[in-house]
């Protein structure tokens, strides 16, 4: 059975299973509910709330912009040495523009893999978000046949890369599988989400109502904010979104217990990550604990690489915040809106209660940290002020342009402040390209007398899908 697409007025992709050939319309969502029931299109697996198509007055920063960074993706970012034995490669972590021949896989030091005689590093996220926004730059711009290559090249990567998946990123759910199935048609990604959302139900912990994790360091249990609540967030689209009842409500579970016990009110935010889960180690008969602690990571691996987590990252927020947005959008309970506009609020001119937008020179700061034991006894809030990421900006983007859709442009200054920040700021001209990680004045870090100027496929990715996001039209000024 074909599909066709279907434009709503939101300027979102719906897919409806279809006879005959692909079509294109645009249409008022009103006038498909005249001839479809919503309960039909969300058992058909249509997902309204998805992937924004855009009208095609063009921005030419914005686009210009975007054609830059793909194409110095497409001509420098292939490493076909990625991955293990017989894996079709992938993109490189980053490169340094104009080298030649060119230097990739920086640490922070400054070292590459290869100067270090380390295996080469590949991260399969950078591959689904580069794919993803080229399925979203064609939509955008569908006579531009000059990245083609890029999909046909990274498709048969990706599907690799998280053929059953069970990754505990929930945001890949909606951001990265579900938006690539609304574009591509590719029924694959339907059923990678799927196995997503699988493995989240088969991780939730009934008896406590969460999905947290033990470890030899950690017994009583311990999680990443974030990361728990995108996977309950995503267990409530699909729940919603196939007519699960049992995903609905572990989704809702886990969401209402992490701001139960890791949400620091007076402050209006999250910390990363959360211990002490248990009061006692019995897995038959846990008992929760009413006051979790702020984790004091023991290894790298256990905290991420942050040892404290209490510290919290701008670019963490912000995906909590789309992914309360999303649910709200698919559910259209409006405790998940008003819990991301709490969130949105405090990130927002003019109030910026967390201090974590920079007034001199725009855009936010890394984040933050507690100097409490956790969310019942915070302590004292300093802000980590002397770096920001420039990728993890456009995260923001992504939700002010979401809460704007349904609130009627409450966060629309924002919205256009942010975009000014990704196209003047956080795009690394000279790279063709992002920066991980700067200073307040967006110049490049600067580490053993090395500038840190290489630019970094993660970084870019976000970037991209971000601008991709909003209308073409959209403008910085």
């Amino acid at each position: 059975m074909a599909t066709k697409n279907v434009f709503t007025t939101h300027q979102t992709c719906v897919r409806v299973p279809f006879s005959g050939n692909v079509i294109l319309l645009c249409t008022f969502f009103t006038l498909l509910l005249q001839f479809v029931p919503v309960s039909d299109l969300l058992h058909l697996g249509v997902f309204s709330s998805r992937t924004t198509y855009a009208a095609r007055t063009i921005s030419p920063q914005l686009m210009q912009t975007e054609q830059s960074i793909i194409m110095n993706i497409k001509q420098n970012g292939f490493n076909n040495g990625a991955g293990a034995n017989n894996h079709p490669g992938g993109l490189w972590i980053n490169w340094l523009y104009g080298s030649s021949p060119l230097q990739t896989n920086f640490d922070t030091n400054g070292k590459t893999d290869q100067q270090q005689g380390l295996p080469l590093r590949h991260d399969p996220l950078t591959d689904i978000r580069y794919l993803n926004a080229l399925w979203m730059y064609k939509s955008q711009y569908p006579t531009d046949t000059q990245f083609d290559d890029q999909i046909a090249l990274y498709t048969p990567i990706v599907k690799l890369d998280y053929a059953q998946t069970d990754d505990e990123r929930g945001w890949l759910y909606d951001e990265e599988f579900i938006s690539l199935y609304n574009l591509s048609g590719d029924e694959e990604y339907k059923n990678d989400a799927l196995s997503l959302i699988r493995a989240y139900s088969k991780h939730f912990n009934a008896q406590v109502g969460t999905i947290f994790r033990i470890s030899q360091a950690h017994p009583h249990g311990y999680y990443r904010v974030d990361i728990a609540l995108e996977e309950g967030c995503a267990l409530l689209q699909a729940g919603t979104e196939f007519n699960n009842a049992l995903w609905s409500q572990q989704g809702q579970s886990i969401v209402d217990f992490v701001y139960q016990h890791a949400y620091v009110a007076g402050d209006h935010t999250f910390p990363s990550q959360m211990d002490n889960v248990l009061l006692n180690t019995d897995k038959d008969h846990p008992v929760v604990n009413p006051n979790e602690t702020f984790l004091l990571a023991q290894s790298q691996a256990e905290g991420d690489n942050n040892t404290q987590g209490s510290l919290f990252r701008m670019g963490g927020i912000a995906q909590i915040a789309t992914s309360l947005v999303r649910v709200y959008q698919v559910t259209h309970q409006e405790i998940y809106l008003n819990r991301a506009l709490d969130l949105l609020d405090a990130l927002s001119l003019p109030n910026n209660s967390l201090g974590l937008w920079d007034i001199h020179n725009q855009g936010y700061f890394y984040g933050g940290i507690f100097s409490g034991s956790g969310p019942s006894n915070p302590g004292t809030l300093t802000i980590k002020a002397d770096e920001k990421e420039p990728g993890r900006q456009a995260a923001m983007l992504i939700a002010f342009h979401l809460a704007n859709q349904v609130t009627g442009n409450r966060y629309q200054d924002m919205e256009r402040q942010m975009l000014a920040v990704l196209l003047n700021k956080a795009y690394y001209a000279q790279g063709h390209g992002v920066l991980y990680e700067v200073n307040p004045d967006w110049s490049p870090k600067v580490r053993a007398g090395t500038p840190q100027t290489w630019v970094t496929t993660e970084a870019m990715g976000t970037m991209l899908e971000a601008l991709l996001f909003l209308p073409q039209s959209s403008s910085a000024s």
